[in-house]
């Protein structure tokens, strides 16, 4: 079942959003680079970016009136095919805004965040395990758009298909979609067992196991690629990958092989319907011995989504587990921010590396065997020291 139409790249787009008395404008505008961001991984061109003051978005259409209509005259001149709203929007905020477009006549596409997101989700979603996943995110939120729209899904049904002539279309949509939910939910199921079993084969083989994490984009990618020589797509844009990867890593120094795994990237204000459909990607996450962190210093928001990734790494009960952050793309770095950075590589105990130009990724693989193989690095120590000696 496809409840996304196959929409062609679109060319321009117009983003909204709006300030909120307590919020401060750098903020808002990091949240629309990255939406913009988001919109260029998709396919589109940000052709305006509009910020507006408000006390409080609007509880029937999240805009204003006469705000919506100033934007749908500016999407004529342009020739917009799209006007992203930069949060979250109700099922009823949603309504409100294609049925003003609708009596205007007006050729443009309404998306919320939500919406942008799993459209990227869709196109980069490769395996049988991230297309189920994204399957249940879309049920979860066109879900409700699709059963409650307008008079012709509520009519009284009494066609083939329909249990009695009392039953409208919005009941039948309704239990369809329920339907569909349990069918992904248990195939879902069966591909974690599949995992859980794969995972408990690793253990019992006394295989260490490393997760790679960290907000989309920082570098991941190109850290698994360089450290375990294994090629693996490496984009310039947001969730290039929604699949966790695994493959072995030789650790030369202690002679141990241990299986790392690149996961899918973090990104803030994720709605508890995709956290919740793509949380089981972060399986290897949870059964893992060690986790890095990949934090973007040329990102000037780095702490924050350190604390972000964080966040989202204690959701999942996977706090206890040891990280190691690594400091990534200092290539690009001026000698000013390095000094900066350097301040909360300290804080964190962490190592300034570029995955890309293999700097200090000796010393990382150093630090992974110091963690994961204590005993053994200590007995290494003592027989270097007694060798010495003698």
């Amino acid at each position: 079942m496809n409840l996304i139409a196959n929409t062609p790249k679109l060319r321009n787009a117009i983003v909204f959003d709006i300030i909120l008395p307590h919020e401060i404008r750098g903020e808002v505008v990091s949240r629309m680079e990255e939406t913009e961001s988001l919109l260029k991984t998709y396919g589109g061109i940000t052709h305006y970016k509009i910020i507006q003051r408000r006390f409080h978005a609007s509880r029937n259409s999240y805009i204003g009136l006469s705000k919506l209509e100033e934007l749908l005259e500016l999407g004529d001149e342009i020739k917009a095919d799209l006007l992203i709203i930069n949060d979250t929007l109700l099922l009823r905020q949603i309504y409100a805004i294609e049925e003003i477009i609708e009596k205007k006549k007006k050729k443009i596409e309404v998306w919320d965040r939500v919406d942008l997101i799993l459209m990227i989700f869709s196109k980069h979603a490769k395996t049988a395990e991230a297309k189920l996943q994204l399957e249940l995110a879309r049920i979860e939120h066109f879900g409700p758009r699709i059963y409650g729209m307008g008079t012709e899904l509520s009519q009284q049904g009494a066609g083939i298909g329909t249990r009695g002539t009392g039953e409208t279309n919005t009941e039948i949509m309704k239990r369809h979609l329920s339907k569909q939910k349990k069918i992904i939910k248990d195939r879902l199921k069966k591909l974690e067992g599949l995992r859980n079993n794969n995972l408990k084969r690793r253990k019992k083989n006394g295989f260490k196991c490393i997760s790679i994490v960290g907000y989309t984009n920082a570098g991941k990618s190109h850290l698994f690629t360089t450290l375990s020589k294994r090629n693996v797509l490496i984009k310039d844009e947001l969730f290039a990958t929604l699949d966790t990867t695994t493959t072995r890593l030789y650790l030369s120094k202690t002679q141990q092989t241990v299986l790392i795994s690149d996961t899918i990237g973090f990104i803030r204000n994720l709605p508890p319907t995709l956290i919740n459909a793509f949380k089981s990607t972060l399986l290897e996450t949870i059964e893992s011995d060690l986790l890095i962190q990949v934090i973007d210093t040329s990102d000037e928001e780095f702490i924050s989504k350190i604390k972000f990734v964080e966040e989202i790494i204690h959701d999942i009960n996977a706090q206890s587990i040891p990280m190691l952050y690594l400091f990534n793309k200092v290539d690009l770095l001026g000698e000013e921010k390095i000094a900066e950075v350097k301040k909360w590589v300290d804080t964190y105990s962490g190592i300034m590396i570029s995955a890309k130009e293999n700097i200090n990724l000796d010393l990382v693989k150093k630090r992974i065997e110091q963690i994961l193989f204590p005993d053994l690095i200590h007995s290494m120590r003592l027989k270097e020291e007694k060798s010495l000696m003698s």
